[in-house]
C-alpha cells in the first residue's frame, strides 16, 4: 500500500482557489513578486504557450502540471525545503520559475553561501544540505562543483538544484518585473544572473532563461488582500515581455 499526504485538495485547483490558497500567505507589500506573479500567470494558456516555444525543448502538446510554491527537500541534513514560487513538471523535463520585482530593488545584496554556512548553529549539518543540493546538480554542469560555488547566491543555487532534482532536463526562468522605479536596478540584477550562471558551468542539460516583464501597479498600496482584490479587478497591467536565454560562456552553443 502507497501513502499519499496532501496539503488541500488532491487535485488540481481553478484560479479562484489559487487565490485563496495565497490569501493566507503574509506578504510585505503589494509589490512583493508572489502579486504580479499571480496576477501574470492568470493568463496560463497564453503564457504557457509562449514560454515553452520559447525553451524549445518538445514540450508543446505534453501535460504540463503547474505547481505554486512548490517544496524541494535536501536529501542529506535537516534544512527547509526550496520553494519554488512556480514549477512546471513535464514527462523528463522540470521548469523552475523564480518571481523578482522589488526584492532585487530593496536587497541588492542577498545572501551568498559562505554567508548562509557560517549563519547557523551547526555548520555539519549546513555542509550536509549543501552537499545535497551540489549532489542534484551534479550531472548539469560541465565541470565538478567546488568551493568556487560559495561566493553564488544561497537561493540561487537551491532553485537551481530544484530544477535538476529527479528529472532529464532542468530549466530555471527568473521573471524579473519591472517599473520605472526599479528598472536601472533590474539591469543589475540579470548582469548578476549571468555572472552566476557563468560560474556554474551548465551542460546542455541545464538552461537559464530571464523573462523580463514590464509591469504597470494598479492596485493601491492600502489593500490589505491583493489576492483576493485580483477575483474583481487586475492588480497589475504587464505592457511588453520578452524571454532571453542566459547562456554561459562554457556552453557549446554560446
Amino acid at each position: 500500500m502507497k501513502n499519499q499526504l496532501f496539503f488541500g485538495q488532491p487535485t488540481s485547483l481553478d484560479y479562484d482557489l489559487e487565490l485563496d490558497m495565497f490569501s493566507g500567505i503574509k506578504i510585505n507589500s503589494n509589490r512583493t513578486s508572489s502579486v504580479p506573479l499571480v496576477e501574470f500567470w492568470k493568463e496560463t494558456d497564453k503564457r504557457l504557450e509562449k514560454l515553452l516555444a520559447r525553451i524549445d525543448n518538445g514540450l508543446l502538446g505534453q501535460n504540463i502540471s503547474i505547481c505554486f510554491e512548490y517544496p524541494t527537500k535536501p536529501k542529506l541534513g535537516k534544512g527547509k525545503a526550496s520553494m519554488t514560487d512556480l514549477m512546471l513538471i513535464a514527462n523528463g523535463c522540470k521548469i523552475a520559475i523564480e518571481a523578482k520585482f522589488t526584492e532585487y530593488h530593496k536587497a541588492k545584496n542577498t545572501e551568498t553561501i559562505t554567508h548562509w554556512l557560517k549563519a547557523g548553529d551547526n555548520p555539519e549539518n549546513r555542509e550536509k544540505v549543501l552537499t545535497s543540493w551540489k549532489s542534484m546538480i551534479d550531472g548539469f554542469v560541465k565541470e565538478p562543483l567546488t568551493e568556487s560555488i560559495h561566493e553564488l547566491e544561497y537561493q540561487f543555487f537551491h532553485r537551481t538544484a530544484s530544477a535538476c532534482f529527479n528529472t532529464e532536463k532542468a530549466n530555471v526562468v527568473y521573471q524579473v518585473f519591472y517599473d520605472d522605479e526599479t528598472f536601472e536596478d533590474s539591469k543589475k540584477y540579470i548582469s548578476k544572473l549571468q555572472k552566476m550562471v557563468e560560474q556554474i558551468k551548465p551542460n546542455d542539460k541545464l538552461k537559464y532563461f530571464v523573462w523580463k516583464i514590464e509591469t504597470e501597479q494598479l492596485i493601491d498600496n492600502s489593500e490589505k488582500d491583493p489576492f483576493g482584490y485580483m477575483k474583481q479587478k487586475a492588480a497589475y497591467r504587464f505592457l511588453k515581455d520578452e524571454i532571453v536565454e542566459i547562456k554561459s560562456l562554457h556552453s557549446n552553443n554560446a
